[in-house]
């Protein structure tokens, strides 16, 4: 039986085109409903959200995003708002390791031991998620895991306690300065047999602080590691000096039969 792409799931889709990050492997087929939970009397639908291109800054310090960031599962009607249901035996969220440019040293070099990647992680479970109908996004705590021989298994940036808080929006943001507004589109609507799609919506977000390095190395040295890392992405970061923007592939509906 298929299921019907009400609209209010079609707001969903616009709302929920944002950035997605997590744990595991970003799907590389598009739309990707697999392991779409159940439905009931409130679902709304299958989604599927990947990134095709976009940046994190942080005071200046870029790092590419490509397609490394997914977010699958379903949405469920709560009220005015939704509810994010994680794809089976998942989190829900999916996410490549980038590398960092300049690895740890700031050298666009291929020295030893100086390569970092970093991947970013949902904090907290699936329904930190906050989808809002109303103002069309998407809100998600998040932290950056590095990886490098010489930092630990441990180093992040931000941290359970302390997470970057993003609300990538399509609309136009308000930051605090120095930063100025932008904005953000909702992509351009396909729709198929069973589900429709938002190819190319552009979200953003250039109001999110973000804070410190930590846990990377062992004590005595992590302390001193920490701050080479904050050295060189210039952290914490106040709200007002940091911008992320993605553009991202959504679909919303049910599998084709």
């Amino acid at each position: 039986m298929r299921k019907r792409v009400t609209r209010t799931a079609w707001a969903a889709v616009v709302a929920a085109g944002v950035v997605a990050v997590g744990s595991a492997q970003a799907a590389a087929v598009f739309p990707n409903f697999s392991g779409c939970p159940s439905g009931g009397v409130d679902f709304q639908g299958c989604i599927d959200i990947q990134s095709r291109s976009g940046s994190l800054t942080i005071k200046g310090f870029t790092v590419p995003l490509g397609e490394s960031l997914e977010i699958r599962g379903g949405l469920r009607q709560v009220g005015t708002g939704a509810e994010f249901l994680p794809a089976r035996g998942t989190n829900g969220f999916f996410a490549r390791d980038i590398q960092v440019p300049g690895g740890l040293l700031g050298i666009n070099f291929p020295l030893p031991g100086n390569a970092v990647t970093a991947k970013a992680q949902l904090v907290g479970p699936a329904s930190n998620i906050r989808v809002d109908l109303s103002t069309n996004s998407v809100s998600v705590p998040v932290k950056l895991k590095l990886t490098n021989p010489l930092i630990g298994s441990g180093c992040q940036i931000a941290s359970d306690s302390n997470p970057v808080r993003l609300n990538l929006i399509t609309g136009t943001t308000a930051p605090p300065a120095p930063n100025t507004p932008i904005s953000g589109s909702f992509g351009t609507p396909a729709f198929f047999d069973t589900y429709l799609t938002f190819t190319g919506a552009r979200n953003v977000d250039n109001s999110f602080a973000v804070s410190g390095a930590n846990s990377c190395g062992f004590f005595p040295i992590g302390i001193l590691i920490d701050g080479l890392v904050n050295a060189k992405l210039r952290l914490p970061s106040a709200a007002g000096n940091n911008t992320m923007i993605v553009v991202n592939d959504v679909a919303i509906g049910s599998p084709p039969s």
